[in-house]
């Protein structure tokens, strides 16, 4: 993990760590992308495994959560919950703190080795535009499919207002899922829009093309169909990517550990058994 505002890293997209109180969204998220070399991926994790026993040892105050692509590129995206820029402004302070300052050093010259790049973005809370959010409950999320949307220059208020009409239909359809959304500030294109979509089990993906439908019908097949027509005037790209919480590449939060500790501290694996000596031939000198 590269050390973005030197002290941490992450990503991501939603999940409230850190400092936050509740369940709340957070309202700034750094997000941080790093691609894996092909069958690097095992000593990736290791070294990330690393990078979170530092933070753990000095108890530092920033958490993040680990994600590995399940669809795309090869890559771990690292999600850092902020209360505000500020406070990242003193994780950073925090993170040049010795020895902190010269393990982290190391562990990223190690990382560097393991990476063919890596890319940081600092995204927003944007509650006017996410769905139920509510329902989100950080310690149970394990998987994220996350929608980057491009919005075309001049078109934010337009995009805004379809975001709307569309959740007002999962509304109306009773669609049970959370979605959060984030504008991104600074690390992509201008008018960059990430929603994650937060679940506990992949059968959610299951249920995908009944909401669809659910929320078509709530909106009528009119509002529905122009909804779609227009959808190419305002927005310029749209790209979904599949992501499994790590919690081994993770520095969760303790209360985010109490609420299932099986999944965020899990017990190491038993070492197998040795093997056993061949038995001596009868008659043998």
């Amino acid at each position: 993990m590269r050390i973005g505002f030197t002290a941490v890293a992450l990503g991501i997209v939603v999940l409230p760590l850190g400092a936050q109180p509740d369940t709340k969204p957070a309202p700034v998220l750094e997000i941080i992308r790093e691609a894996i070399k092909e069958g690097r991926s095992a000593a990736h994790e290791k070294v990330e495994a690393d990078y979170a026993a530092a933070f753990r040892k000095v108890n530092f105050p920033a958490h993040y959560v680990g994600l590995a692509t399940m669809s795309g590129t090869n890559e771990v995206w690292f999600i850092q919950p902020t209360p505000s820029f500020a406070v990242a402004e003193e994780w950073d302070k925090a993170g040049e703190k010795e020895p902190l300052k010269t393990t982290l050093g190391m562990l990223d010259a190690r990382d560097g080795e393991l990476r063919s790049s890596s890319r940081t973005m600092w995204a927003v809370y944007r509650p006017d535009i996410s769905y139920r959010p509510e329902k989100f409950n950080h310690a149970k999320v394990r998987y994220i499919d996350v929608g980057t949307f491009r919005v075309k220059l001049g078109r934010g208020a337009d995009f805004a207002a379809a975001a709307k009409l569309v959740f007002g239909g999962y509304e109306k359809g009773n669609v049970d899922d959370c979605i959060l959304a984030y504008q991104v500030t600074a690390g992509a294109p201008s008018g960059s829009y990430l929603f994650f979509s937060v679940m506990n089990s992949l059968k959610s993906l299951d249920d995908a093309p009944a909401n669809l439908q659910a929320m078509r019908q709530a909106l009528g097949q009119d509002t529905y169909s122009q909804l779609m027509k227009t959808e190419g005037d305002v927005i310029a790209s749209i790209e979904d990517t599949l992501l499994e919480v790590r919690p081994g590449m993770s520095y969760a939060t303790q209360d985010m550990i109490d609420a299932d500790p099986a999944f965020w501290k899990p017990k190491p694996a038993p070492k197998p058994a040795p093997a056993a000596a061949p038995a001596e031939k009868k008659g043998a000198n």
